[in-house]
């Protein structure tokens, strides 16, 4: 009798009528929903009241970050949690170290020649401001001496058309060898028509430029063009433009960068530069540059690089030369120019060579013994990691103004901590 009772109440849940069904759906769905209300509440007092807590903190007089974030700490009392944001609030710093010996066989600069010195010791401090810019500075003890602000800019993003812009104290974006920091070059030295044109460490100015990729139907080829207005001058012993800072000088640069095939990419470059040579108010230089740069990598672990930068300068002045035992004047038009072949043998070995040709800006070329000065350079480098390299280079010069010059050179680059242009 009771197992006949429990089959028809089983009949009566299984073959209930449909409406019955339908309200004991309806009421898990209310169950449900009421739930997740629960919880949006839950979620939107929790968003309210972090709200308030910003708004309290960007009051004046509010307490700083440091005090507003309370990391717990462990049984000891020292904080476990919260490190990660204070540190990130810290700016990235690395030291640089370029450490030179020379052996030459010139006499005529004995302080230079035959020295073992720490050319220069970089300490670099870089840290984004928001989410739209980023701060760079770059404080260079050159052979130990007084520290030197060789670097300080904003970097801003988001400008209309994606435009970049630098404003402080900076590299341009002249040609490959200028652009770069010391201790990224191939070779110990910078090239001779750096050197003579921009300076020895080729040049650092204040001012500002804008940088952004051309808007072009084809993707084969990218074309960045940047455009900057720079203090006047160039850097130490520079020849290029004069010392006055007064009068500033303008430069443009156009890079074209393409894939050639899949392992092997090429990139020419354009730059046009105008100054002035004196203190006066007159633009009396212009100035042409062309680099073209191609890489190709014979195996993953080998690769081969072929650089080449090239500077003619057009000047409003003209020059004394001697033709046929008689003197006349011509345009002064001086150019120069560098080849870098690097090959690198293995990740951690490399070679390569350099020749280098550049004429002198002189008023009077009637009394120097060649048109230019001429070196051909060899290297050979150890890559001991990211951080640490080693190189031996030689390098013979025969000089415009008469002489030349054998000099051997031996350098070790090491860098620590965050460093935004580490050793290749």
């Amino acid at each position: 009798m009771k197992s006949m009772r429990y089959l028809v109440l089983l009949l009566l849940l299984l073959f209930r009528p449909a409406s019955v069904r339908a309200a004991d759906e309806l009421a898990l769905l209310r169950e449900q929903v009421q739930q997740l209300t629960g919880t949006v509440q839950q979620l939107t007092a929790t968003v309210q009241a972090q709200q308030e807590r910003l708004a309290q903190l960007e009051r004046p007089g509010a307490p700083g970050p440091q005090a507003a974030v309370q990391p717990p700490r462990s049984a000891a009392g020292a904080p476990s949690s919260g490190r990660a944001l204070l540190t990130s609030m810290n700016p990235e710093i690395g030291v640089v170290g370029d450490i030179v010996g020379q052996l030459s066989e010139s006499s005529a600069d004995g302080e230079g020649n035959d020295t073992i010195t720490a050319r220069e010791v970089e300490v670099v401090f870089g840290h984004p401001i928001d989410p739209y810019s980023r701060l760079d500075v770059t404080l260079a003890f050159p052979e130990l001496e007084a520290a030197e602000l060789e670097e300080a800019s904003v970097t801003h993003w988001g400008l209309p058309g994606e435009i970049r812009t630098r404003l402080g104290r900076f590299k341009p974006k002249v040609g490959k060898a200028i652009a770069i920091h010391r201790d990224s070059l191939d070779t110990v030295d910078e090239p001779l028509v750096v050197q003579r044109y921009f300076g020895t460490e080729g040049m650092s100015r204040t001012g500002v430029d804008f940088s952004g990729f051309l808007p072009v139907p084809w993707t084969a080829v990218v074309h960045e063009l940047t455009g900057g207005l720079l203090e006047g001058g160039v850097g130490e012993g520079g020849t290029l433009f004069g010392e006055t800072k007064r009068r500033p000088s303008f430069y443009a640069h156009l890079k074209n960068f393409w894939d050639i095939a899949e392992m092997t990419n090429a990139e020419l470059g354009l730059t046009y530069l105008l100054g002035s040579k004196d203190a006066d108010s007159d633009y009396e230089v212009d100035a042409l540059g062309i680099d073209a740069t191609m890489v190709h990598y014979v195996t993953p672990a080998n690769k081969l690089k072929w650089q080449n930068e090239l500077y003619l300068q057009q000047r409003d002045e003209t020059v004394t030369v001697a033709e046929d035992g008689s003197t006349t004047s011509v345009p002064n038009t001086p150019w120069g120019f560098y080849s870098l072949l690097d090959y690198r043998l293995s990740p951690r070995f490399g070679v390569g060579g350099r020749m280098d040709y550049v004429e002198p800006v002189d008023a009077d070329q009637a009394i120097l013994a060649r048109n230019a000065d001429t070196a051909w350079s060899g290297y050979l480098t150890f890559y001991q990691s990211e951080f640490s390299r080693w190189r031996l280079q030689f390098t013979h010069t025969d000089f415009a103004r008469g002489g030349d010059d054998n000099t051997i050179f031996a350098q070790a680059t090491v860098a620590i901590g965050v460093h935004k242009h580490q050793l290749q």
